[in-house]
C-alpha cells in the first residue's frame, strides 16, 4: 500500500484555515506591496523612508503652493500661533528653567515670527526673491542689534 500526499491540496486546506481564522480572503496576505524603498537605489533611504518628503508634499497640497491657503488653513495657523503663545506664558512661570528661559522664549518667538511672515504676510506664496530679500534684511538687523549690544557692553 502506497500513501500519496498531495501537497497542493494540503497547502490549499491550510490557506483556507488561515483565511477563515484571520477573516482575510486573499492569498497574498503577507505579500508586501512594492514601494519606492524596494528599488535597488531608493530615493529616500532614511529611517523615515521618505516620510519627510511625504509631509512636504502634503504641506504643499494643503497650502496650495501655487496660490493662497484656504480660510480654514489660516484658522489652523492662527490656532497654532495661539498655542505657541500659551506655551510661552506657561514657560515664563516655570522657575526651574533658570538660564534656559530666555533662549526658549526666543526660539518660540522666532517660530511665531516665521509663521506670521510666511503665511499672514504671504511670503510663502510669493516669489523666492522676496524671501531672500526679507531674510537678508532680517539677518542684517540681527547683526546690527548684536553689534550694538556688544558695543554698549564694552565700557571705554
Amino acid at each position: 500500500m502506497k500513501i500519496v500526499i498531495d501537497l497542493s491540496k494540503m497547502k490549499n486546506s491550510f490557506v483556507k484555515i488561515f483565511q477563515s481564522f484571520l477573516g482575510h480572503s486573499t492569498r497574498g496576505y503577507f505579500r508586501v506591496p512594492n514601494t519606492p524603498q524596494d528599488l535597488p537605489d531608493p530615493k529616500d533611504d532614511t529611517p523615515w523612508a521618505g516620510y519627510a518628503s511625504y509631509l512636504g508634499d502634503q504641506f504643499n497640497k494643503i497650502t496650495r503652493k501655487d496660490g493662497h491657503g484656504s480660510p480654514v488653513f489660516y484658522a489652523v495657523i492662527g490656532l497654532i500661533l495661539g498655542i505657541i503663545t500659551l506655551i510661552e506664558f506657561g514657560i515664563f512661570y516655570v522657575e526651574s528653567l533658570g538660564v534656559l528661559l530666555v533662549p526658549l522664549l526666543l526660539i518660540l518667538s522666532l517660530l511665531k515670527f516665521v509663521m506670521v511672515v510666511g503665511f499672514f504676510m504671504h511670503l510663502r506664496f510669493d516669489n523666492k526673491l522676496f524671501t531672500y530679500l526679507f531674510a537678508a534684511g532680517f539677518i542684517l538687523a540681527v547683526a546690527i542689534s548684536i553689534a550694538l549690544i556688544v558695543l554698549l557692553a564694552i565700557k571705554p
